[in-house]
This record gives structure tokens, sequence and C-alpha cells, in this order.
């Protein structure tokens, strides 16, 4: 990441206590991004709440922005650790993606997703390698995992041979994802309901089952 010592005979060492100091500083730095975005938050304003020296985070971190892309790549490696253990083998075809769809979604529609999702978007411009983060594992990650459990299903003839793979698991990624989380990003009437989630998760394993089943029409442009 920018700003961040990549030579680590370089690097300055930090103490045990400067380790603890240090999680302390991110573990705020992280919360004051999420609820004020970028532009509102300081190297002052973090050192102040949690103490320390600001000389350490330029040390560190190289200033601001290198603070900024650590405590940000913390945040995403911890949202998408639930889908990163997400075992989907030997379910069902129905069952898989009904598994992996509550999951995706419970993730998605937690409040400190949203916030970070706002956070990236609001930032991609400016950190154009958050953006890249975000999408390797965030949509990347998932879609992946998707992928390889229709290969699983495709190999035992519940799914049709001529589906590209990867594109189904983006379409089904897609059907579930869509119009929820942009409702819930913006808060509109407090956003999707839990019957309406689960509506989304049995309409989109309905079409996806009818699509790429051996019994369902070929040829479909």
């Amino acid at each position: 990441m920018d700003g961040v010592p990549t030579d680590e005979r370089d690097a300055p060492r930090r103490t045990r206590r400067g380790e603890v100091r240090d999680a302390q500083l991110r573990a705020r730095a992280s919360e004051l991004f999420l609820d004020r975005g970028y532009d509102g938050v300081s190297v002052d304003d973090i050192v102040r709440e949690v103490g320390g020296s600001k000389t350490n985070v330029y040390n560190f971190y190289g200033g601001k922005d290198g603070l900024f892309l650590a405590v940000m790549d913390e945040i995403l490696q911890d949202v998408v650790l639930p889908l990163k253990r997400l075992k989907l083998g030997g379910l069902s075809l129905e069952a898989g993606l009904r598994k992996f769809a509550r999951t995706l979604l419970t993730v998605l529609l937690e409040e400190r997703h949203l916030a970070f999702q706002r956070l990236v978007i609001a930032e991609a411009l400016r950190h154009p390698q958050l953006g890249l983060a975000w999408y390797r594992n965030g949509p990347g990650l998932t879609r992946s995992v998707l992928k390889g459990f229709l290969v699983e299903h495709q190999a035992l003839g519940h799914v049709r041979q001529d589906v590209d793979l990867s594109q189904a698991a983006v379409l089904f990624h897609d059907m579930i994802v869509g119009d929820l989380l942009n409702r819930a990003m913006m808060a509109i009437e407090g956003g999707p309901k839990p019957r309406e989630i689960e509506l989304t998760i049995r309409q989109a394993i309905k079409m996806a089952i009818m699509g790429l089943g051996p019994n369902s029409q070929d040829g479909v442009p």
C-alpha cells in the first residue's frame, strides 16, 4: 500500500507496547473513517483520541493515506471472512445456492459493511488500489466460491455442459445482490425487509435452477 514501508530493513521497529497502541490506533481510525469519511478525519483527530505520537503515524504509514489504506484492508479482510470460510461441498444445487445467498446477503447488509462500501465508492477514484482490492476480495471472491460449487454440480450432471459457469456465477450473484444492496446502501424506506430478502433468494434460486438444469431449454440466446 502507498506510504507503508516495503523494505523491512528500513522499517521502524515497534515494541510490544507500541504494537498494542498501534492496534488501538487502527481500530479507532477504522471507526472514524467509517463514520466521517476520509475527508472528515485527520491524523490529529485519531492521535488525540487514542494517544501516542503523530510522528509514529508518519513513520509507520507515511501519513493519512497509508493509515487509511491499512485500516480499510483490515476491514475488508474482516468483512469477507465468513465468505472465505463458506463450505458448499456436498450440498444439493438448491441447498448450496440458498446457503451461498443467505451468507452473502447477511454479510452485505450488515451496517458495518454498508458503511465500508459507501466509503470505498467515495474514495475509489482517489485511491484506485482500494477499489481494486475491494473488487478482487468482494465480488471476485464470492463469484469464485459460487463458480467452484457450480463446477461440482456440472461434473455430477446437475448443470448443463454448455453453461458458462463464470457468467452463471456473476448473474446469480447479481440477481440476489443488486436491488437489495442498492436499497440498503441508500437506506430507501429503511432498506429491504427480511421477507423481501427471502423472496428474492427463492425467486433467484428458482430461476437459476430452471436455467442451469439439464432439463432446461437448450439454445437460449
